[in-house]
């Protein structure tokens, strides 16, 4: 009897760790083809990511954006609390800014929540891979 109850315990202890194995991606680092897909969903009708370096309609090109200072793109026209902001868009700080950016940087003129964990990583490291030679269609 008690055999059972201990069995019954480590199965059950087993089958909750594989089950919270499955949920967690092998990658935390994103998959760029899934963000270009997320980047062209949620980003892409205000976002350009043109490889000469063309603004969207109602916000900067983001090339180039991992490791640069938020509000610093020659050519346009950043909010005051974005430019005085003193942030630079780490991967960590892209995934806060993507999450809530209001939140991250009060008064920032973008409100926009990504909230699914994945779809941050993976169109994190999209904007990862984008390089001001590459030759990107404009979004």
């Amino acid at each position: 009897m008690m055999q059972d109850v201990i069995s019954r315990v480590i199965c059950g202890g087993v089958a909750l760790g594989l089950a919270l194995l499955a949920g967690i991606r092998v990658s935390a680092q994103g998959d760029p083809a899934a963000g270009q897909g997320v980047f062209d969903q949620k980003c892409a009708i205000c976002h350009s990511v043109a490889a000469d370096l063309s603004h969207g309609l109602l916000g900067p090109n983001l090339v180039g954006v991992v490791g640069r200072a938020a509000g610093t793109v020659p050519g346009w026209d950043f909010s005051a609390a974005l430019k005085d902001s003193k942030v630079v868009w780490t991967e960590e700080n892209l995934n806060k800014w993507l999450t809530d950016t209001t939140a991250f940087v009060p008064m920032a003129q973008m409100d926009l929540k990504v909230p699914n964990r994945n779809e941050r990583e993976d169109v994190i490291s999209y904007l990862k891979n984008l390089k001001a030679s590459d030759s990107l269609k404009a979004k």
